[in-house]
């Protein structure tokens, strides 16, 4: 099977593609910070995450995979629209030759948390009361490329403070990931994913969802896949489905970011690596189990 086979006109499919909005929500947590012990279920790929703006907003999507650089520093993933204005490309520690000032954003002046031990998903788990792990700086964003481009270009890393306690990279519901596709996985090959968007654990029963790749459609940094989404999941993981099983995730392949036409689309992890090491110079990896 081809990437393309099935979908009648990819470019038009590429097109098509709408970032997948944050929600915008009243912020009812309660912050504890990062070095008191927790249970090792807030800093990893699936849980909501809180991103505070300096007009006191705040937005909600959703982590991804921990990830590692050569120094043993960690982070976690997170799609790069989270933390960006519309109408910017990148932060500014990003900014490529051409980008102009009011093309980058200073994301210095956000404050980052994930959700310990928010119940739901989606609306409801945005909005009852919890605690949240605060987070480090957010390193890296982006959104599009200079020239507009978007699918496949949409990644942001924050820093995991030293000492944190909740810390696991394996995905709920799934397991995994045990290993990392740098590209989309084949056409046709079960995907799953896990998402704190709109509906997840409340309309339906889990925050977790399977679907069907499909390829990267002539795209080598995006991937595409028929596979839930909803206002909320920007920036979840990705995981290919282990061969014979139903609900076992094994390799790392890539972020959601967009809805399409014909699904869901996103950046690959290959593609993610890529932009970091260009646009800031830092050397990461997918921390797998």
């Amino acid at each position: 099977m081809t990437p393309t086979d099935g979908v009648e006109d990819p470019e038009a499919v590429r097109n098509s593609a709408e970032r997948i909005p944050c929600l915008s929500v009243a912020d009812r947590t309660t912050t504890v910070q990062s070095g008191v012990p927790e249970r090792a279920s807030g800093i990893r790929p699936g849980s909501q995450m809180f991103i505070r703006f300096p007009d006191g907003s705040t937005a909600g999507c959703t982590a991804n995979f921990v990830w590692q650089d050569t120094a043993g520093d960690q982070y976690v993933g997170a799609a790069g629209h989270c933390f960006l204005p519309e109408g910017t490309n990148a932060s500014e520690n990003a900014r490529r030759s051409g980008e102009s000032d009011s093309e980058v954003y200073d994301v210095s002046q956000l404050s980052v948390s994930v959700c310990e031990d928010c119940a739901f998903g989606g609306a409801t788990g945005l909005t009852v009361r919890g605690r949240t792990i605060e987070l480090g700086d957010v390193v890296y964003a982006r959104q599009n490329l200079p020239d507009g481009s978007a699918v496949g270009h949409d990644f942001g890393l924050v820093r995991i403070p030293d000492g944190a306690e909740a810390v696991d990279p394996s995905m709920p519901q799934f397991g995994g990931p045990t290993g990392v596709s740098d590209g989309a996985v084949a056409a046709g090959t079960p995907v799953n994913q896990y998402g704190a968007g709109v509906g997840n654990g409340e309309v339906f029963a889990s925050q977790g969802s399977n679907g069907v790749s499909q390829g990267d459609l002539g795209s080598p940094e995006s991937w595409y896949a028929a596979v839930r989404a909803s206002p909320g999941d920007s920036g979840s993981p990705l995981q290919s489905t282990r061969a014979g099983t139903v609900l076992e995730g094994e390799l790392a392949a890539g972020i959601l970011t967009h809805i399409t036409a014909a699904g869901t689309a996103g950046t690959t992890i290959g593609r993610c690596v890529e932009l970091v090491a260009t646009d800031v110079g830092l050397d990461i990896a997918v921390v797998t189990v």
